[in-house]
């Protein structure tokens, strides 16, 4: 008799503890990923280096074995494969059709939005490029341009000007495996994220996040602090309306994330879900915050398992992703050591080391590496992230700079520490 397997689709920083979980469960780990350098390729027991679009394929060269469950966290790209591959291969937990056409399709989660009846904004969508400019001569603004299918905010700009429009489209199009772009009205205020677990239609976990963004023109993720400062009355309307969301698209087990936006006049308006496990860390957050090992209730319900959920504490967290604002070569990382011994500091994982090539941060997957902080409050969490960041440098060398560039931050280098990433509010003022 075969040993159980556990499919995971992608093998980035964000699967790959789906990885050390499954084996922790006792199952052996087949890992999906087109790229043969993935994380993923060296912690599982078969690598297929393939895209995670093309179920049918994989579906064939694993039907053999005993396939016990399949998840890809963290990417909305492959959530129609782990569907099409959950029915392939019958394992016992089957996503809903229309939480993941939701989670992919920035389009058809707006008409979600609307059937519902909950606050709505300007966009249009389309995989006609003029078409798509032609609608969005009627959109105040500035607006925001990304691919309709698209996720790790590749492909993402905001526009203020309508003669840079063509070239956003254009550029956005190149990340859509559908062609598809949508332009949306940009929304003002606070942007928030909530990580949710769903079991038997009840939200059995929450947590509200502080989302801090580089701003425009990408807008990329680079901090959450939970929980988010927010007022009581709006926080249990976030809650109905995830509710609501979940119930219209029946999706009644399973993880859930939406980013989302609070205006000045606390109304909430909801950017775009993934029913999956959060990206940028936000599993690590979960845990150091409340206690939850959300990879493990992931896998138990792709396992037809029961999950646990009860937090067993509440902590003031920060999840800071580190980056580099230059393309070269990494060639060292400065003051990890101090930062780990601050008391606040409970995990500091890197992905990159010394040789390894990196790049700017205009796409959540180059980033560097995650810091998490726990604190008693939140003066005092704010303090420390800003102490670490000034103790961590990433040295590194110019992409182009002449041979003669030794190690450090030497000739033809650059030491580059985390620039301060700011709110939309601050970038637009």
């Amino acid at each position: 008799m075969t040993e159980p397997y556990i499919l995971v689709l992608g093998g980035g920083e964000d699967q790959l503890p789906a990885y050390h979980e499954a084996r922790r469960l006792g199952y052996r780990v087949i890992g999906v990923d087109q790229r043969p350098q993935a994380l993923g390729a060296a912690a599982c027991d078969l690598f297929l280096c393939m895209t995670t679009r093309a179920p049918e394929r994989i579906a064939a060269m694993v039907g053999h074995l005993d396939i016990a469950a399949v998840l890809s966290p963290a990417s909305d790209a492959a959530q129609e494969s782990v569907a099409e591959l959950s029915r392939l291969l019958g394992t016992p937990y089957q996503p809903a059709e229309a939480a993941v056409r939701a989670s992919i399709d920035k389009g058809a989660f707006h008409q979600v939005l609307e059937r519902l009846g909950l606050p709505a904004y300007a966009y249009t969508q389309s995989a006609d490029a003029d078409e798509l400019l032609s609608a969005a001569e009627r959109l105040p603004l500035p607006v925001i341009v990304k691919p309709s299918d698209s996720s790790g905010s590749k492909g993402v700009q905001v526009v203020a000007d309508r003669s840079a429009l063509p070239e956003a489209v254009a550029a956005a199009r190149t990340y859509s495996f559908s062609g598809a772009v949508i332009i949306e009205e940009m929304l003002l205020g606070r942007h928030l994220s909530a990580e949710a677990f769903l079991r038997e239609s009840r939200l059995a976990t929450i947590a509200v996040t502080e989302r801090t963004t580089t701003g425009a023109p990408h807008m990329i993720t680079t901090a959450h602090t939970v929980p988010a400062e927010l007022a009581p009355a709006t926080e249990i309307r976030l809650r109905s309306m995830i509710m609501d969301i979940s119930c219209e698209l029946g999706h009644t087990d399973g993880p859930v994330n939406f980013d989302f936006v609070v205006d000045s006049a606390e109304e909430i308006r909801f950017i775009e879900m993934g029913a999956r496990l959060g990206g940028n860390g936000m599993p690590l957050l979960v845990r150091h915050a409340f206690g939850i090992n959300t990879y493990e209730a992931a896998l138990r319900l792709a396992l037809g398992q029961p999950t646990e959920l009860t937090p067993r504490h509440n902590r003031k967290t920060a999840l800071q992703i580190l980056m580099s604002d230059t393309d070269g070569i990494l060639r060292a990382v400065e003051g990890a050591d101090e930062v780990r011994a601050l008391p606040q500091t409970a995990e500091l994982q890197l992905f990159a080391g010394p040789g390894s090539r990196v790049h700017r941060y205009t796409q959540a997957g180059h980033k560097l590496g995650y810091l998490l902080l726990v604190a008693e409050t939140h003066d005092e969490l704010r303090a420390a992230q800003a102490r670490a960041m000034s103790l961590l440098r990433f040295v590194v060398e110019p992409a182009g700079a002449g041979a003669g560039a030794g190690a450090g931050a030497g000739a033809g280098a650059s030491a580059v520490s985390n620039p301060r990433p700011h709110t939309l509010t601050e970038k637009i003022r």
